[in-house]
């Protein structure tokens, strides 16, 4: 199959597109098809991966309104009448063509104290407390959930979807030392400025339940008094999905 693929640049000044033809097959990956260019058409061509095996989370890119990993999405799923448009991911700076500088949302877990704090003694750990936290514990720090997330098109000091996941799996584990000051740092990071729009669900490789996480913190923080008022000031964004 023939194609066309359109490539939004950033050269450090000016945004633009450029237009590539290749040839690909049923199972070419939207990466394959980037290296490719690279190698053969265009050595400029400036875009991330590693592993290519969607699991260091770093070649996330926007199609349309979605937001994939190039390593293990098929161009002939996006591809319309022939041509398929490759974005870098939103809500992040462009460093340059697909390349986004992600500190802004690795430095965040940082406020999230997004690791295991151990305590003074550990208590066993079997399949059913596992279970609380195993879908939590695939998160590959994509950025995905980040990108499409409409709050932070207001400019809040919103943690960010990848934040209350990592919160809610430290928060589960019965071994983590913080426990429920797990959730006093939910609420410090505006847990309550969510809109439960689950963009982050929508669009998450792994599948995690990111929104469903951030409500049951969030039910659990104002039952116990830790949460207490609902934070204002996120209307007026557009949805990144198109509806």
């Amino acid at each position: 199959m023939e194609i066309k693929l359109r490539v939004k640049r950033y050269n450090g000044k000016d945004q633009y597109f450029d237009q590539f033809d290749l040839q690909v097959e049923d199972r070419t990956t939207i990466l394959e098809a980037l290296m490719y260019v690279k190698d053969y058409q265009d050595s400029s061509l400036s875009f991330r991966a590693q592993c290519r095996s969607a699991i260091c989370g770093t070649c996330a890119v926007k199609i349309g309104e979605h937001h994939v990993l190039a390593c293990k999405t098929k161009v002939k799923q996006f591809a319309q009448d022939g041509v398929l448009t490759v974005e870098p991911a939103g809500n992040l700076p462009v460093i340059k063509d697909l390349v986004t500088d992600q500190d802004i949302f690795l430095l965040k877990l940082k406020d999230a104290k997004a690791w295991f704090v151990p305590p003074e003694k550990f208590e066993p750990v079997y399949p059913d407390d596992l279970k609380l936290y195993e879908k939590e514990t695939d998160c590959i720090l994509c950025g995905i959930c980040y990108s499409v997330c409409p709050v932070f098109q207001t400019g809040q000091e919103f943690g960010g979807p990848v934040n209350f996941v990592k919160i809610y799996r430290f928060w589960k584990d019965k071994n983590d030392a913080l426990k429920d000051q797990r959730i006093v740092i939910a609420d410090k990071n505006r847990i309550t400025a969510c809109v439960h729009c689950k963009y982050c669900s929508f669009s998450c490789p792994k599948e995690i339940p990111v929104e469903q996480d951030i409500f049951k913190l969030r039910f659990f923080g104002k039952q116990k008094g830790i949460i207490k008022e609902e934070q204002e000031g996120f209307g007026g964004f557009s949805t990144p999905f198109g509806f």
